[in-house]
């Protein structure tokens, strides 16, 4: 075997090495991609748990659709509260969303419905804090994210036990 040889069967191993290093790191970061949506997904699920979120939402569902401003602030200050509170938590799922930290049909399953029935309650009351407080962004978020559930149909969207209902464990 040459010189010439020898230095092409280096330069072939270089190559292959080359093409060994850069698919790992593809895999490696497909993976790590992956990891990283479950956990935010996983972040999101856990952050629904939250006890004061529940009794802002068990107050607003509560509410009639359609809530203006006045009638709000006439419940009293833990309607406000409460009000405030769904909308951040939803304002923030909106713009993790929009930035593709958390993908949308996880989000829609967990809790598209509900944020829908929430913005029928408090998108008057919305409305009017923009206008009141010269704040057009207030809540732009949650508005972003319910016009892209109905958008998709997920107000009709099959409940998960009749949809899923033949899902067999595998194995």
């Amino acid at each position: 075997m040459s010189l010439s040889d020898i230095a092409n069967l280096v330069e072939i191993i270089g190559i292959l090495a080359i093409i060994f290093g850069i698919t790992f790191g593809a895999l490696q970061l497909r993976q790590h991609r992956k990891q990283s949506r479950d956990m935010a997904i996983l972040e999101l699920a856990r952050s629904f748990e939250d006890p004061e979120f529940t009794a802002a939402y068990m107050l607003i569902t509560g509410l009639e659709a359609g809530i203006g401003d006045k009638e709000l602030q006439a419940k009293g200050p833990e309607y406000v509260a409460a009000a405030m509170r769904v909308g951040w938590k939803f304002e923030t799922v909106g713009m993790l969303i929009h930035n593709r930290v958390v993908p949308m049909d996880a989000m829609a399953d967990l809790v598209g419905g509900f944020s829908i029935k929430l913005w029928s309650i408090l998108s008057v009351w919305g409305e009017e804090m923009r206008v009141k407080n010269c704040q057009p962004e207030f809540f732009e978020w949650y508005q972003w994210l319910v016009e892209r559930l109905l958008e998709r149909g997920a107000s009709t969207q099959e409940p998960a036990y009749r949809a899923h209902r033949s899902w067999r464990e595998s194995g």
